[in-house]
């Protein structure tokens, strides 16, 4: 009988299951979309079978990768942090475009062959741009075009003005977990393959049968030179040049213009016109070469061609290379909310989050490709429920069962919402806030004193009846004359600054509590914003040195905001140590040479070209050390440059960008060696500070390893390896720069608020026994694209405008929320105010949250004494959740409970 019980039991279980739709799979709510198709693509093409495949499987849709960054858009548009690698990834390509550019244009006479940059330049270089870039880079080359490279380091198997086929340095970083130095079997992101493609069994990277060279075609090759006035755009860049300490050759800036890549104007608004500087590629795998699935940036080097020749009226600027940079397709941030206003076409993923009609999608940066980077927020006229706090989480979505999703992620409707007023009405008076309650008891007591003393004598018995309610106000009116003093007292101490409890048990000294708004630091706040907003450069000369300056917690954020911009700084530190330590100019190896020592038109070159690919970047500068720069041997003994010989006991080229007046504003750019100004670099406290930390102690520095292939012969027909292999190089990571406070550089130069990051680079001694500092790498960021954060922050958190939010914090919480300003962010009002758990958004005004501008402003208004709704910006308790009844599982229910009991 027990057995017929539990089996009739299973049976009408398993009925109510099917009949309530819990038999189905638990992730069959998901339905396949675009990510599923790309994911297909992605694991169907391998290492092993990439050969074999056609080009187009090889390659995925243009429309994978949304929101790429264009030139002329950066200045009027926002680039939010799920795209700041691709940003990096276009201003690296063009900074490499603009070196190249500038230096094969500038030394492009005959006598000036060997001082170009050599072959361990190019790839010291790209090795650079690898491993000073972790996290947003992967790879770089530059590519040359057929017969337009023409190589310097061949003394006798190549003869003077002859090319080579094909050239293409590009470095990747390994995977080095297998490496017999790492004996902790982890990658450490600091081993770099350099390989030269045009070299080797597939190096034909230039004909159409060349499956994975998307960045060859929109440039090269440039033969017809139809498309030049558009391709390619004259630069001028000023250059003064100092050959003795404390003075300059010539006073003024010597003009020297180069053609560039182009330059358009904000009206090209195609994602792929070539006026445009810097070309996307579709995602595409490198097959056989780091077999990866990546995305390149990719700009032009524009030189004259051909580069020798006695009939110079024939020459004229060609695309002969191509700089790009490489990037993982699966560490880009997909973008899966529907298309928006935050989120144009084309998106190839839009559309794929799996928000219910009742929230909205808002994108998490960081996933890249991969489900979840999003999360769920209530629409207007919702609220979250009790059991949610916050936001649904993509995450958590992607991971539910169907009952899950269909029992949770939804928002509750708001009822009753207000409708907020446009303005107020004029038939509203607000009076003038009252004073203290102080105040008012002294208010009466100046009253009382020009009135007599009442005398307390014995009344006559008829008087008492009429005079009884004037004795009781005599009386009190007598106590609050005897308490005068004391009231005084009171006032005064009002006046002066006292601790006030902000929250029960607090204590004289404690802590603030971290969710409460601080108005001391509010006022701070106030000061620092209008010390700022003062200091320009028509009155920064006639300002003291202390009010040029704004304290170091005011530039609270730039190590995030501006650490890309820092990594380029990072970058040419990470180049000058590599080169300072590796190479000598003395080394031959038969057939080819070793590189020659930099000079000082590579370095002006390197500023210049971090000055010019970036807008954020307003200055940059490289500071050798006091006779640590040896320049290369003098091109002729008349050159009035190298007339102290070869080592300099100063040198610090500086580039900046400026605004031109006489050109309706535009931008130009200007270079000047520190070493002619009078006061030495060296005595700056940033540069003395510098040194002292890393003058004789190297214990932090990474060690990093190139491992060079090179071609066997001028016409590429293998690698092999080069004659030091692998090349080993000290170097500092990101954390070892400092970034000093914010500073109003009155230079008659920049002339701007900045915040400048500071890299050190090493070099060797003499002796080549051990390291050196040999100076450093500057780069100064304009301080109006930094965002300032009101919101709370732990005590020990250095932030000058932490707890200055205006939010009402017991039934709001503060988010950062970044300004819709491109150019102008240092302002207050970048967060937003949202709901707490419990409350909910009273307002039908197509917003959930009370936006931090308004707050401000409101506020501010309330302080003026002017209309205002500040009083009304607070979230209201929410209402209670409906109680449901569903009929069917009720019936079924108490079926079964019949059941059960009749048996």
């Amino acid at each position: 009988m027990g057995f017929l019980r539990c089996a009739f039991t299973c049976v009408i279980l398993a009925l109510f299951f099917v009949w309530t739709g819990s038999g189905r799979s638990v992730f069959e709510w998901m339905r396949p979309d675009n990510f599923d198709e790309i994911m297909d693509k992605l694991s169907s093409v391998t290492e092993e079978n990439c050969r074999s495949k056609p080009k187009h499987e090889l390659e995925l849709p243009g429309a994978s990768v949304s929101q790429k960054p264009r030139y002329n858009m950066l200045l009027t548009s926002v680039i939010y942090s799920n795209r700041s690698q691709l940003l990096h990834l276009h201003n690296m390509a063009l900074n490499r475009a603009h070196y190249y550019s500038f230096i094969y244009q500038r030394l492009n006479r005959s006598v000036d062959f060997n001082y170009q940059p050599g072959l361990m330049y190019l790839y010291m270089s790209a090795t650079a741009d690898v491993t000073a870039s972790e996290g947003f880079l992967n790879g770089s080359a530059i590519f040359f075009d057929n017969h337009c490279y023409y190589p310097n380091w061949y003394n006798k198997i190549l003869d003077f003005n002859k090319t080579t086929p094909l050239f293409g340095p590009r470095a990747w970083r390994e995977d080095d977990y297998a490496e017999t130095t790492n004996y902790l079997r982890e990658p450490t992101n600091r081993t770099v393959d350099i390989h030269d493609y045009g070299a080797g069994w597939n190096k034909n990277y230039s004909n159409q049968a060349y499956k994975t060279a998307p960045w060859y075609s929109p440039w090269m090759p440039d033969i017809t030179g139809e498309q030049d006035s558009l391709t390619k755009f004259t630069y001028v860049v000023g250059i003064k040049f100092s050959n003795k300490t404390g003075t300059f050759i010539d006073n003024e800036f010597v003009a020297i213009p180069y053609f560039g890549p182009p330059q358009p104007g904000i009206n090209d608004r195609e994602e792929n016109s070539p006026s445009l500087p810097v070309q996307w590629s579709k995602p595409y795998f490198d097959c056989g070469r780091s077999n990866k699935w990546i995305v390149t940036a990719s700009a032009p080097v524009v030189e004259y061609m051909p580069r020798y020749s006695p009939f110079i009226h024939l020459r004229r600027p060609r695309t002969v290379a191509v700089s790009a940079m490489d990037i993982e397709f699966e560490r880009i941030d997909i973008n899966p909310c529907p298309i928006s206003d935050g989120n144009p076409e084309p998106n190839y993923f839009a559309g794929t989050a799996r928000c219910k009609p009742t929230t909205m999608c808002e994108v998490i940066p960081g996933y890249g490709f991969r489900r979840g980077g999003y999360q769920c927020v209530c629409k207007p006229g919702y609220y979250y429920p009790w059991w949610h706090d916050g936001p649904f989480l993509g995450i958590e979505i992607e991971q539910a069962t169907g009952t899950e999703y269909d029992a949770w992620f939804d928002c509750l409707a708001v009822e009753e919402q207000m409708v907020p007023p446009n303005e107020m009405p004029s038939f509203v008076e607000r009076k003038k806030r009252s004073s203290s309650l102080q105040d008012r008891f002294i208010d009466v007591i100046s009253a009382a004193d020009s009135s007599p003393r009442v005398s307390m004598g014995k009344l006559s018995t008829t008087e008492n009846a009429g005079k009884r309610q004037k004795r009781s106000a005599s009386k009190k009116v007598n106590k609050l004359v005897a308490k005068r003093s004391a009231f005084k007292t009171v006032k005064q101490r009002m006046q002066e600054r006292r601790f006030i409890p902000r929250y029960p048990g607090e204590k004289r000294f404690m802590r603030h509590k971290r969710d409460l708004f601080d108005q001391e630091m509010y006022s701070r706040m106030e000061k620092i914003l209008y010390r700022k907003q003062t200091t320009n450069k028509e009155n920064c000369m006639t300002k003291p040195d202390y009010e040029l300056y704004l304290p170091g917690d005011a530039g609270y954020g730039a190590d995030k905001r501006f650490e890309a911009e820092a990594r380029t700084a990072l970058r040419l530190a990470h180049f000058l140590c590599d080169f300072l330590q590796n190479i000598d100019e003395y080394e031959d190896f038969g057939s080819v040479r070793g590189d020659k020592r930099l000079n000082e038109t590579h370095i002006f070159g390197e500023v210049l070209a971090n000055v010019m690919s970036n807008f954020k970047i307003l200055g940059s500068g490289v500071f050798f050390d006091r006779y640590k720069f040896r320049m290369s041997p003098p091109i002729n003994n008349t050159d009035p440059r190298f007339v102290h010989g070869i080592t300099r006991e100063y040198f610090g080229p500086f580039a900046y960008t400026y605004m031109s007046a006489d050109t309706d504003g535009l931008e130009k750019f200007r270079a000047l060696d520190y070493a002619g100004l009078k006061s030495p670099y060296t005595q700056k406290r940033w540069f003395r500070d510098m040194k002292a930390r890393w003058q004789t102690n190297f214990e932090g520095l990474k060690q990093y390893t190139a491992k060079p292939m090179v071609r066997s012969d001028p016409n590429g027909t293998s690698l092999v390896r080069w004659e030091h292999y692998p090349l080993k190089y000290f170097a500092p990571k990101y954390e070892h720069g400092e970034w000093l406070r914010p500073t109003f550089k009155c230079d008659g130069m920049v002339d701007e608020w900045v915040v400048t990051y500071i890299a050190p680079f090493f070099g060797t001694n003499a002796l080549k026994t051990r390291l050196e500092f040999h100076g450093v790498v500057t780069v100064d960021v304009k301080l109006d694209f930094l965002e300032i954060h009101q919101c709370p922050g732990d005590y020990s958190v250095a932030n000058a405008f932490k707890n200055t939010a205006r939010c009402h914090f017991k039934s709001q919480y503060c988010i950062p929320l970044p300004l819709q300003t491109p150019t102008q962010r240092y302002l207050r009002g970048g967060y937003k105010c949202e709901c707490r758990q419990g409350y909910e958004y009273p307002f039908n005004d197509l917003s959930w949250f009370f936006d931090g501008q308004m707050m401000e402003e409101e506020y501010n208004k309330m302080l003026r004494g002017e209309p205002n709704r500040y009083d009304t910006l607070k979230c209201r308790i929410a209402g209670a959740a409906s109680i449901t009844l569903s009929w069917v599982l009720l019936s079924i229910s108490s079926f079964i409970y019949l059941l059960w009991t009749r048996i």
